[in-house]
C-alpha cells in the first residue's frame, strides 16, 4: 500500500493535496502535518513513498525540513515534491541541493500534480520491488560461496525475466559510465544486444550528446544518493508529420549490502500515448465539439491575458460577441442537422474574416466571440464587426439549399468599457442584444444607457410571471364567420395584458420577449384553458355551439405532450373537444415530420381539430399540406388584403382555396376588412372568414353580446 506524507501548516492546503493524492489510487495511504519537526518525528516503519512538503513554513523551512528527511535512514530515496511560491531561481536550487525529487509553483495545476506524484509513486514502487529482490539475493548469498554464486547467476537470470516483463526500458550503469545491466526494452529502444552492451560505455552505446547526458545524471545520484526524475523526448522516432516519443525516466541509487552506492538504475516508461492523450483532453475542454473553435472557457482565460497584457503596455483591445439572426427558422425548418451544418460553416467564415492574430471563440448555440488583440483604436474593432456583417449576408449552401441569414453583434473596448472579464462579458451581451432589439444584422456599440434597457428587460420577465400569478391576462375574441349565411360559427382567442399601470398591453410588446425566455410555455397553457373555461360557459349561458380557435407557440408544441395536455384541459373545463381548434404555423409543422405527425393524429383522435394559420408564408410548398392530419387552412392575411388590386395575390388566394377543397380541408381567410375582399373569396369558394369588416378582438362580454344577437337573427330569419 503507497503512503504519502503531506507536510503544510496551512490547513486548506493539506486538506486539498491530500484529497489529490488519495485520488491517485484507491489503496493509496495518506497523512498530513501541519508541524515539519512532529513530520520528521513520526518517520519510522514504514517510511513514506512519496513527500510533498511546502517551502515556508514556521519554525524550519522545506529545504531543512528536506535535509533532515534524507538524513533518516531509508529515506534516502524516496521521492520528494517541493512547493512553493518562490519563482526565484536561488529557491528552486534550494530544495533541490537538499535534496528535493521534483518542485510545482503554487498555485498548483491540480491535474498536473496528481499526474507527477502518480509518476513518482509508479517509479518508487518498482525501485522498491528491484530493491527488495535484491536483498533477498544478498541474503541467500551469505550461506556460502558456492552457493551465493550458484544463487547469484539463478537470481540475475529470474531478475532479468522478470524486469523483461516490465513495460519499461530498465538499464544500470556504474560509476564509470558503464553498462551492467539492460533489459530487453532498453535494449530495444537503443537497437544492441543486451548482453554485448554490458561492459560498453553510455557515450558508446548511444551517442556522444545523449551519452554524456545520461552519466552526467548518473554522476548526480551517485553525489546526491536520490532518485532523480526526468523527461526525454526521443528525436531519433520524429520523422515528418510524426510526433516524438516522449519517455518519463527515473535514476535510482542501486547500493550493495553495506549501503554504498554500486550503480544507478535508470527506468524509462513510454508515456507518448498517455501525453497525446492528455493533449486531447485539454483540448475538448478548451474548444467547441462541433467547430472545433476556441470555447467560452477558453475565450475567459485569453480574455484575462489580455488584460494584463493591455495594463502594462497602456494598449487598448476589443471585444466582439455575434448571435446568429434567423437561426431558429433554419433549424425549425430543415432541422438540427442543417442548425450544426450552418454553425460549422459561419465558423469557417468567421475564421476567414477574422485575423490570425485575433481569437474566435463559439460561445455555445448561435452565440460567437472575436477578441481583437492589441488594436490601435475602437474604430478597427467596429471597422471588424462591420465586415463581419457583411460576410454573414452572403448565403449558405446548407443541405442543398440557400440559406440567408445575418448576425446583430454587440462590442465592447477595453478598458473604456470595463476591466474584468465578468464585465466586459456581460456589457457586450447586452450590446449584442440591442442590436438584435434594434432589427437585427448590425453592430452595436456599448454605451451605459444600454444597462437601463436590460434592467427593463429584466424588469419585464418580473412582470410577466406576476402577471400569471395575479390574473392579469385576459383573452379577447375575434368572431369568425361563414361566408355562405353569413353567421358567427367561432372566434379565434387572442391574449391581452391588463397591467396595473400601463393598461392595456399589445401582444406584440410582450410575447416576442414571453418566447426568448420560455414563459410562453405557461402563458399558452393558460390561454388554451382559459378559452375551453369561457367557451363551456357560453354553452351553460343558452349560446349556440362555437368553435374556439387557439394559436399554439412552436417552444409549446415541442416542449410538451399536447395531446395529453389538451386532454386534461378538456376533462377539467368539460369543454366538447369538437368545439376547440389549434392553430399551429407552418413552421411547427416542418420540424420533425414524423413527431409532428404523430402528435397530431393524437390531436385529431381526440376530437380536436388543427388548423395551419398564416398560410403561404413559411417554408413548406402548398402540395406538402396533404402529409398532415389538418382541418383548415388559414390565408395570411397579407395575401388577402391586396386580392382585389394585386393579380399575384388573388392568383396566390385562388391556389390555396382550390388545394384546401382538393384535399377536402376548409379555407378561412383572415385581415378582410372589405365588403370587395369578400365578395371575391365568395367567388373563389372560401367558405369561412374574419376580419375588422365583421368585428375587431373584443372581450368575451362584448363577444357574447355579439353572439347573441347574432343567434337571434339566425332565429327570426
Amino acid at each position: 500500500m503507497p503512503f504519502v506524507m503531506i507536510l503544510d501548516d496551512r490547513v486548506t492546503n493539506r486538506n486539498i493535496f491530500a484529497k489529490l493524492a488519495s485520488s491517485i489510487a484507491d489503496d493509496v495511504r495518506v497523512q498530513a502535518f501541519g508541524d515539519p519537526a512532529e513530520a520528521l518525528a513520526s518517520i519510522s516503519h514504514p517510511i513514506p513513498d512519496l513527500v510533498v512538503t511546502d517551502y515556508k513554513m514556521p519554525g524550519m523551512n522545506g529545504a531543512e525540513f528536506i535535509r533532515r528527511f534524507r538524513e533518516l535512514d531509508g529515506c534516502e530515496d524516496v521521492p520528494v515534491i517541493a512547493i512553493t511560491v518562490y519563482e526565484e531561481r536561488s529557491f528552486r536550487l534550494a530544495v533541490l541541493e537538499a535534496g528535493a525529487t521534483d518542485f510545482l509553483l503554487s498555485p498548483v495545476d491540480h491535474a498536473e500534480f496528481v499526474t507527477r506524484a502518480r509518476n513518482l509513486l509508479r517509479m518508487r514502487m518498482q525501485s522498491l520491488i528491484i530493491k527488495s529482490r535484491a536483498n533477498t539475493l544478498e541474503r541467500e548469498l551469505e550461506d556460502s560461496e558456492r552457493s551465493r554464486q550458484q544463487l547469484m547467476r539463478d537470481s540475475r537470470e529470474r531478475m532479468a525475466q522478470v524486469i523483461d516483463t516490465v513495460p519499461a526500458a530498465i538499464s544500470a550503469y556504474d560509476r564509470d559510465g558503464r553498462c551492467v545491466f539492460l533489459n530487453s526494452h532498453a535494449a530495444t529502444r537503443i537497437g544492441v544486444d543486451a548482453n554485448a552492451a554490458i561492459g560498453r560505455s553510455a557515450v558508446e552505446l548511444i551517442g556522444e550528446e545523449m551519452g554524456g547526458r545520461s552519466i552526467a545524471l548518473d554522476q548526480m545520484v551517485f553525489r546526491s544518493g536520490c532518485a532523480l526524475p526526468t523527461f526525454e523526448e526521443d528525436e531519433d522516432a520524429t520523422s515528418e508529420g510524426a510526433e516524438s516519443a516522449v519517455w518519463l525516466t527515473t535514476k535510482s541509487p542501486l547500493r550493495d549490502s553495506s549501503g554504498a552506492i554500486i550503480a544507478v538504475l535508470t527506468s524509462s516508461l513510454d508515456i507518448t500515448d498517455r501525453k497525446k492523450a492528455e493533449r486531447h483532453l485539454v483540448h475538448l475542454a478548451h474548444h467547441d465539439a462541433l467547430t472545433g473553435l476556441p470555447n467560452r472557457t477558453l475565450l475567459q482565460d485569453r480574455l484575462r491575458r489580455e488584460i494584463v497584457r493591455a495594463r502594462r503596455g497602456d494598449r487598448i483591445f476589443g471585444l466582439l460577441m455575434l448571435d446568429l439572426d434567423r437561426f431558429k427558422n433554419v433549424n425549425d425548418a430543415l432541422g438540427h442537422h442543417a442548425g450544426d451544418e450552418l454553425i460549422q460553416a459561419v465558423g469557417e467564415r468567421l475564421s476567414v474574416t477574422v485575423g490570425e492574430d485575433d481569437t474566435l471563440a463559439r460561445l455555445g448555440g448561435d452565440e460567437f466571440a472575436v477578441l481583437l488583440a492589441d488594436i490601435p483604436c475602437a474604430q478597427s474593432a467596429f471597422d471588424m464587426a462591420e465586415r463581419i456583417v457583411e460576410a454573414m449576408q452572403e448565403p449558405f449552401s446548407i443541405s442543398g439549399q440557400d440559406v440567408v441569414i445575418g448576425a446583430s453583434i454587440g462590442v465592447v473596448i477595453h478598458p473604456n468599457d470595463g476591466d474584468d472579464v465578468d464585465n466586459l462579458l456581460k456589457k457586450v451581451d447586452i450590446a449584442m442584444y440591442r442590436a438584435k432589439a434594434e432589427g437585427r444584422n448590425v453592430y452595436r456599440a456599448f454605451d451605459q444607457q444600454m444597462i437601463s434597457v436590460a434592467r427593463g428587460d429584466f424588469t419585464l420577465e418580473g412582470e410577466l410571471r406576476r402577471a400569471l400569478m395575479n390574473r392579469e391576462f385576459e383573452l379577447f375574441y375575434q368572431p369568425q364567420i361563414d361566408l355562405r349565411s353569413n353567421r358567427i360559427i367561432g372566434a379565434e382567442a387572442l391574449i391581452r395584458w391588463r397591467h396595473p399601470t400601463r393598461g392595456l398591453v399589445r401582444p406584440l410588446d410582450f410575447l416576442p420577449f414571453a418566447e426568448e425566455t420560455g414563459l410562453i410555455i405557461p402563458i399558452n397553457e393558460w390561454v388554451i384553458e382559459e378559452a375551453c373555461r369561457e367557451a363551456q360557459s357560453w354553452r351553460a349561458q343558452g349560446l349556440p355551439e362555437l368553435r374556439i380557435a387557439v394559436n399554439l407557440s412552436p417552444i409549446q408544441f415541442r416542449n410538451r405532450n399536447m395531446a395529453q395536455l389538451v386532454g386534461d384541459i378538456l376533462r377539467r373545463t368539460g369543454l366538447e373537444p369538437r368545439s376547440l381548434e389549434l392553430e399551429l404555423t407552418e413552421t411547427i409543422l416542418m420540424h420533425d415530420v414524423e413527431e409532428v405527425t404523430a402528435e397530431l393524429r393524437e390531436l385529431r383522435r381526440l376530437g380536436v381539430s388543427v388548423s395551419i394559420d398564416d398560410f403561404g408564408t413559411g417554408y413548406s410548398s402548398l402540395a406538402y399540406v396533404k402529409k398532415f392530419p389538418v382541418d383548415r387552412i388559414k390565408i395570411d392575411q397579407s395575401f388577402v388584403r391586396n386580392i382585389a388590386t394585386d393579380p399575384n395575390d388573388a392568383a396566390i388566394v385562388r391556389a390555396i382555396i382550390n388545394l384546401g377543397h382538393s384535399l377536402g380541408i376548409d379555407v378561412i381567410a383572415e385581415g378582410v376588412d372589405s365588403l370587395e375582399q369578400v365578395e371575391m373569396l365568395r367567388a373563389e369558394g372560401c367558405e369561412e372568414a374574419q376580419g375588422f369588416l365583421f368585428a375587431k378582438p373584443v372581450p368575451a362580454e362584448d363577444f357574447i353580446a355579439l353572439a347573441r344577437a347574432d343567434a337571434a337573427i339566425a332565429r327570426s330569419a
